[in-house]
């Protein structure tokens, strides 16, 4: 004798065997299909057309800089008056710039150490400068040439210039041979001495 499904499951105790009604199971076999997305209806706007006219542009400039007003704006800014620092400061001055060789040097050393200064009071330059770039109280000029350079003169002949005492502002100085004209004549050394011994004069006469 053969059991059928329901008589295994009333033995099992499982009976009742519920079953579903037939509307909700094709309802829940039936594939469930999307609702339509609602329609959203867009409108185009036409955007009203505008010409514009090149006369009816206006570019923004900058407003020019008159010339004449920028030159009298510079031309009261003056920059301030200052000096330059001197390149030589010394309360003597012996200025020889064309003495290159060994007996013109060993010469000026000879005359340095014969005014009996203090070393820290005398300066030998022999660079090329000129007056406004020196400070000094007493100043020797060795030379014609390098005189009219230093002083920024036009002196023609050395004999009329020196063995004198000369002034420019608050120095005193003397115009004399230059080393190698001492050197090609040793009696020249006598003139130099002269011309030294004014500026020591001159010299004593402001300590006393």
């Amino acid at each position: 004798m053969s059991l059928t499904r329901e008589d295994m499951l009333r033995e099992l105790e499982l009976l009742p065997v519920w079953r579903l009604r037939s509307p909700l199971a094709e309802t829940l076999l039936q594939p469930s299909v999307p609702e339509k997305a609602p329609s959203i209806e867009t409108q185009v706007v036409a955007m009203p057309v505008v010409e514009v006219s090149a006369e009816s542009v206006v570019v923004a400039t900058e407003t020019p800089i008159v010339q004449e007003d920028a030159a009298a704006l510079i031309a009261e800014i003056k920059p301030p008056d200052i000096s330059p620092e001197p390149v030589v400061q010394s309360p003597w001055l012996l200025y020889c710039p064309q003495a290159g060789d060994v007996p013109s040097q060993q010469l000026l050393q000879n005359i340095v150490l014969a005014l009996r200064l203090p070393a820290d009071e005398v300066v030998l330059h022999q660079q090329i400068v000129s007056l406004d770039q020196v400070k000094t109280r007493f100043c020797v000029l060795f030379g014609l040439e390098a005189a009219n350079h230093f002083l920024n003169a036009e002196h023609r002949e050395l004999v009329s210039v020196r063995g004198q005492l000369h002034t420019q502002g608050n120095m005193a100085y003397v115009i004399t041979h230059d080393p190698r004209a001492m050197l090609e004549n040793p009696q020249l050394k006598k003139e130099v001495w002269q011309d030294l011994c004014l500026l020591l004069a001159q010299k004593e006469m402001e300590s006393a």
